[in-house]
């Protein structure tokens, strides 16, 4: 979870409301709290040295053509503004799909259960039976999904050791119509739209690592393109200032209308 702002300052902001230690929470890092916010007085658009992690593989397969041009042109940016490539390969790829899914349908079920009892009329039909398939997984499959999870977060930190942050698209297209259940790619590869939404996010619910969505376009139809940032875990200072850079050479205030 985390804060949805229009700029990419504000989600600073409201990090730096939200972070810190919790003596109430047994989960809470006991670390002292940070400004997030982009620091005064420094050139906030200057990436020198910094490395940017371009994927080889996985966040480009299967995205829409308007998708990858407005994502890789944003990367271009970041370079332009001193940052240096660094071609990385995702590890564990294969997994990905199967880890995320046999982590959450049986925690959304753990979530529901009680309200899935008594009012399931309340939940639309895909949803319902999602969570009571849920219901049918066993501890073993459950269990064997928390050993993948912990072998990619393994994998992923050696990867992140070799680049600062990782560019890649947010989601493969742009918003589909409500009644759109799949979509076709160009090679003929058929996929369910909720699992097409959720491909790309995975990574990060699966191993932790904070990310950071920019608004960098649109398509041709209006619809707004996203590029992700990816980085270690507790470096959002560094993801925050990729994307604050990032927004000063496209303001997001352009791409992100005022209601």
């Amino acid at each position: 979870m985390g804060p949805i702002t229009r700029t990419v300052e504000d989600a600073a902001l409201v990090l730096t409301a939200l972070a810190g230690h919790d003596p109430r929470d047994p989960a809470s890092l006991a670390t002292a709290a940070v400004d997030y916010r982009p620091g005064a007085g420094t050139d906030l658009t200057d990436l020198t040295g910094l490395r940017i992690g371009l994927p080889r593989t996985y966040y480009f397969d299967h995205v829409d053509a308007e998708v990858e041009t407005a994502v890789r042109h944003a990367i271009g940016q970041l370079e332009a503004l001193g940052a240096r490539l660094v071609e990385v390969d995702i590890p564990l790829t294969r997994y990905l799909q199967a880890t995320q899914w046999g982590l959450m349908v049986p925690e959304a079920t753990a979530y529901h259960e009680a309200t899935l009892r008594s009012v399931p009329e309340l939940y639309q039909a895909d949803v319902r039976i999602l969570l009571e398939a849920g219901g049918l997984m066993t501890a073993g499959d459950y269990l064997r999904a928390q050993r993948s999870r912990t072998l990619m977060s393994v994998q992923w930190t050696r990867m992140l050791k070799e680049v600062d942050v990782i560019a890649a698209p947010t989601v493969p297209m742009t918003a589909v119509r409500a009644d759109e259940e799949t979509v076709t790619w160009p090679d003929g590869t058929v996929e369910n739209v909720s699992d097409a939404y959720v491909r790309l996010s995975a990574p990060a619910n699966i191993t932790g690592v904070p990310a950071l969505s920019v608004p960098v376009g649109h398509d041709l139809a209006g619809m707004p393109i996203c590029m992700q940032l990816l980085a270690m875990p507790l470096r959002e200072r560094t993801l925050l200032r990729v994307g604050h850079a990032y927004e000063q050479t496209q303001p997001a205030r352009a791409l992100a209308p005022v209601a």
